[in-house]
């Protein structure tokens, strides 16, 4: 049986849409102090921090996790209510036992299982469970900001290592691609549908593209893996189901390695000889954040694969996560977290408790291990 059960179903029981994290960072802090944590609190942006020293002090270990959720959407497509925490068997169902209350949840109990037994971590660990991730990371990209960590007492903590708990089924995770928002507008002239010109349609101009975007061959990274371009979202500005666009709209969402330079590139060649006009962001603005990746050879990766030995092979995730801001401060930054990743965000939303647990064991040796 998962320690933290009851921790975790209060959490799950506590809407924490993104920007409404007071109350379940409040939770969080008050069960890392009932345990036993040696620092537990709400930063200036309403990060839940908790720390525990280490045998070895002074280098810190960061375990990254965070605060918020999505929307449950339609209830009535729930088997359980999304918030009612409804244990069945061994498998615990609601909005956020996979992303990331389960998680966070095994963490502060891997912590509070060492304490317990008069264990120390090799190193001194800071668990952070950030606001605002769902939205694009706002809770961690000012947590690096203040970088170096500075506990209460004004010891200053050098992080030199980083494990984000996102769900991976508890397989060591390499990284993730970066996410951009790129949308392409379509020029043509508004006429009268009967006349049928085609050549002043948008929506042909718009079909040309599609055609040579699915024949286009995009990049593959050697650890993150294969780039993707999907159009998401289309929109034209016609009001009348018999008056053409003047122009129409298409969102991609673009999932790669690529610098912003060489994603106009790959648009150059797409585009060549349509009507369009489009704008690619820089780095780090909400239409464009980069992902991150670490080489399986790195000793944090490896250390950690030899206490997990629950997959033979290292993953990668579809999805972005905050580890992306660690490793841009140049921290190893390597995944790790319970639950099926492919779960999140849906109205299917469970968790194994036997996967908590066996995540609380792994976490345990790796943090009474770290080099």
């Amino acid at each position: 049986m998962f320690d933290g059960l009851n921790f975790l179903q209060d959490l799950l029981k506590i809407r924490s849409y993104t920007t409404e994290e007071q109350q379940i960072g409040q939770r969080v802090v008050q069960e890392m102090r009932q345990l036993g944590f040696d620092h537990a609190f709400l930063d200036p942006s309403g990060n839940a921090i908790g720390v525990v020293r280490g045998e070895k002090r002074g280098e810190a270990l960061l375990l990254i996790s965070h605060l918020d959720h999505v929307h449950e959407g339609d209830v009535s497509l729930w088997e359980h209510p999304p918030y009612a925490a409804v244990l069945e068997k061994d498998i615990l169902h609601g909005r956020g036992t996979v992303d990331i209350k389960g998680p966070l949840s095994a963490q502060v109990y891997a912590l509070a299982g060492l304490i317990q037994q008069g264990k120390r971590p090799s190193k001194d660990i800071v668990l952070a469970a950030f606001v605002e991730e769902e939205t694009g990371g706002k809770g961690i990209a000012e947590f690096v900001e203040r970088l170096p960590f500075t506990l209460p007492d004004g010891e200053i903590l050098n992080i030199t290592g980083a494990v984000v708990g996102e769900p991976s089924s508890n397989q060591v995770m390499l990284g993730h691609r970066g996410v951009a928002h790129v949308t392409l507008v379509f020029k043509g002239a508004a006429h009268h549908a009967s006349f049928g010109l085609h050549d002043q349609n948008p929506m042909f101009e718009m079909a040309e593209f599609l055609g040579r975007l699915r024949q286009y061959d995009l990049p593959v990274h050697p650890i993150v893996g294969e780039h993707t371009l999907a159009p998401t979202q289309v929109t034209c500005d016609s009001g009348s189901e018999n008056v053409t666009s003047n122009t129409v709209s298409l969102v991609l969402d673009w999932r790669s390695t690529s610098t912003p330079e060489e994603m106009r590139q790959i648009l150059k060649t797409l585009t060549a000889g349509l009507k369009v006009d489009y704008e690619v962001s820089e780095l780090w603005t909400l239409k464009n954040t980069p992902g991150f990746h670490i080489e399986p050879e790195h000793p944090l990766v490896q250390n950690l694969a030899k206490h997990a030995r629950i997959h033979a092979d290292f993953g990668i995730w579809n999805f972005a996560t905050d580890g992306r801001y660690t490793h841009a401060q140049g921290i190893p930054t390597v995944g790790f977290g319970p639950g099926n990743p492919r779960l999140a965000h849906t109205v299917h939303e469970h968790i194994h408790l036997q996967e908590l647990q066996d995540h609380v064991k792994v976490l345990q040796s790796f943090l009474q291990d770290l080099q």
